[in-house]
């Protein structure tokens, strides 16, 4: 009887971790857009291709979640995406580029800069 009541709270105590510290027994990752071309953009000056970049780089590998099965911290499967290098770039040139003639201004990059930068209100 105490075999059964330790295997019991051994179970307990792995099932509890798990919900707690986070368990996935299937994630999947896969990147989306790969064969996408990068637009052929340029810049006013290199503020605006660095002020480009670091807006890039604050989503570049970020994954998505797009099909689970269970909880965030204990799920059976999960799906996620992240977007290839072109294609983020791409998102971000249509974005930053608000006449879209593909140049980039450094005033465009740096309004565009500091909307991802600054926290929203609401």
């Amino acid at each position: 009887m105490n075999g059964r009541l330790g295997a019991c709270f051994i179970g307990a105590a792995v099932a509890a971790t798990c919900v707690v510290c986070g368990c996935q027994f299937h994630n999947v990752t896969e990147e989306v857009r790969s064969d996408e071309q990068m637009l052929p953009v340029s810049f006013e000056n290199s503020r605006a291709e660095e002020l480009f970049v670091k807006a890039v780089k604050t989503t570049y590998g970020k994954t998505r979640n797009v099909e689970r099965i269970g909880l965030p911290s204990f799920s059976l499967y999960s799906r996620n995406e992240t977007t290839a290098w072109n294609a983020n770039c791409n998102d971000h040139i249509r974005k930053m580029d608000t006449d879209a003639n593909l140049v980039i201004t450094e005033r465009e990059a740096q309004s565009y800069y500091d909307s991802l930068t600054t926290p929203a209100k609401g």
